[in-house]
């Protein structure tokens, strides 16, 4: 039977790692869904494919994630193919909707399906903050100001005095120090 690929990112350099394990997996095709933002609720190429598709015929993706970014609109996606008797393949996960899984596997399948999706929106995040020009992680202890006249103050005193004049500690200042230089 025909095994078909999906792949849904917000990420450009994941299609190419999701195309990469689909075709390792057999796919003869592929459907790509590339949006700009997490929340795409309308998967367009998704539903196109499975229209086109027949009984016993298989969808394959890398991560539960890529079908759905909730617990209930993957539950109504897993309804429709079953009632279309398509199977369902997690590359990834060692996972086919046609075999017999236990409980625990399936709660397994689920708790690691909600961890890619927080993954996923933080990722998203990041990069849309990147893009933006935020900086990322803890705020710097000293102001550039303050590097300036740390470097000033430096010529007269000793690197532990200013460092305590700023309440930082000593290798705090002089990679400050050095950091300013690198850029001057």
């Amino acid at each position: 039977m025909k095994k078909i690929g999906y792949i849904r990112t917000t990420v450009k350099k994941e299609i190419e790692e999701q195309s990469e394990i689909l075709i390792a997996a057999g796919c003869s095709k592929i459907f790509v869904e590339a949006k700009e933002s997490i929340d795409f609720k309308s998967k367009i190429k998704l539903s196109q494919m499975i229209d086109t598709m027949q009984d016993k015929e298989t969808i394959a993706v890398t991560r539960l994630s890529i079908l759905s970014s909730s617990v209930q609109s993957l539950l109504e996606l897993m309804h429709i193919l079953e009632q279309k008797k398509i199977i369902l393949e997690v590359v990834e996960q060692n996972f086919i909707s046609s075999g017999i899984h236990t409980l625990n596997e399936l709660l397994f399948y689920i708790l690691e399906f909600i961890e890619d999706i927080k993954v996923e929106k933080q990722a998203y995040g990041m990069q849309e903050a990147k893009e933006s020009g935020k900086r990322l992680g803890r705020p710097p202890k000293l102001t550039a100001k303050e590097v300036l006249k740390a470097i000033e103050l430096k010529q007269n005193s000793t690197s532990r005095h200013i460092a305590n004049r700023f309440r930082v500690g000593r290798s705090t200042l002089l990679r400050h120090i050095a950091r300013s230089r690198k850029s001057a």
